[in-house]
């Protein structure tokens, strides 16, 4: 029992929690959404306040078929500063060029629709400021009708690999 305990303090780093923080990603992955799978690369900058988040994506498929998102939420960085679990939920506006997210076809109109977003992701740190991480979101959006493609309420799942960048204080 005494071993366990010393192990456990000796292993443990101690926990960062920054009031606000400033960050950029790079990630890639698959997103599944109208049943059509779409390997993609994309960006993500952002800044939260306490729990608050707010951050733009674009994540571009190829052909001209691209997602961006605009997200205001909530965040949780949970565990020590070597490795954390980091859970977020929030909602926002999303854009869709090429039919990237209701089949890709050519001249598909560009469209911006309400979305909800939650994921969870496991980052470890590479080094100071720079965390390496996977995850997973889910959405739910809308996207109005225009010329040439109907008004879709459809989901995405996104499951990603990221390099990320965080200045926090």
């Amino acid at each position: 029992m005494v071993g366990a305990v010393a192990l456990v303090l000796l292993a443990s780093t101690p926990a960062r929690a920054d009031i606000a923080a400033v960050y950029a990603q790079g990630h890639g992955g698959s997103s599944s959404a109208a049943g059509v799978n779409e390997s993609g690369l994309g960006y993500r900058f952002g800044a939260r306040l306490l729990i608050f988040e707010g951050y733009v994506e674009h994540t571009g498929f190829g052909d001209g078929a691209a997602v961006n998102r605009g997200v205001l939420g909530l965040r949780a960085g949970i565990g020590p500063d070597r490795l954390r679990l980091v859970l977020r939920a929030g909602g926002g506006m999303l854009g869709e060029q090429g039919g990237a997210l209701t089949g890709m076809r050519l001249l598909t109109p560009e469209r911006w629709g309400p979305v909800a977003r939650a994921g969870v992701a496991l980052e470890g740190k590479l080094a100071p400021m720079f965390y390496l991480g996977a995850g997973i979101d889910g959405e739910a959006f809308r996207l109005p009708a225009v010329a040439g493609a109907d008004s879709v309420v459809g989901t995405d799942v996104f499951l990603n690999l990221h390099l990320l960048f965080e200045l926090g204080v």
